[in-house]
């Protein structure tokens, strides 16, 4: 099977993006990904949000998801997103916060406790740059990169990619399992073994 390539957090005109969901698919699409997620600030969200899914482009996948702001977490962003059956929980950029590891692990326990699932994987990136600091086995949950995009500049800074069959549910299954590779438009690739 061929690599799928992705990118889990992309912002639209729904909350803070410049374009549609249907434009950023479109460039993404046109930057050769397979897959991305619609991850729109939840406290933004405009009322027709979920009159847009499902959303289909031909040549992309595109899955329907949110970035919450939990209360109980210090308003530290989670993105939630939405498979067929399945949901993946994803901390999106401690750099953004300059968080300590020891407070990484915290908030995790927090949200594996208080959230409405365990969280599946985190962000080593800020903004589409690769964080190394929190890419380190310290933190005992699987590593991803995105770009968190917010307009056609921002996409394709950096990706996954999982091999897995080419449906929703298998790429999050993949990602929960550790089967998940990062890239960094720099050329650089670093292949994420399993969660300890």
């Amino acid at each position: 099977m061929p690599y799928l390539k992705g990118n889990l957090h992309v912002h639209t005109t729904y909350s803070d993006g410049h374009f549609s969901p249907r434009q950023m698919a479109e460039f993404y699409r046109d930057l050769g990904f397979d897959f991305i997620a619609v991850t729109d600030h939840e406290y933004l969200l405009k009322p027709a949000y979920q009159e847009v899914f499902p959303l289909e482009v031909d040549g992309i996948m595109i899955f329907e998801g949110v970035e919450l702001e939990p209360k109980f977490l210090y308003y530290h962003h989670v993105l939630e997103i939405n498979g067929d059956l399945e949901t993946l929980y994803v901390l999106c950029h401690p750099d953004q916060y300059r968080l300590p590891i020891k407070e990484v692990n915290r908030r995790i326990e927090i949200f594996n406790r208080e959230g409405p699932a365990p969280l599946d994987a985190m962000e080593v990136t800020c903004n589409g740059f690769y964080t190394p600091a929190y890419d380190t086995p310290e933190i005992p949950i699987v590593k991803i990169a995105t770009d968190d995009a917010h307009d056609e500049h921002s996409c394709g800074k950096t990706w996954i990619e999982v091999n897995c069959d080419r449906d929703k549910d298998s790429i999050i299954r993949a990602i929960r399992a550790g089967d998940v590779q990062i890239g960094l438009l720099s050329g650089k690739r670093k292949i994420v073994g399993q969660k300890t």
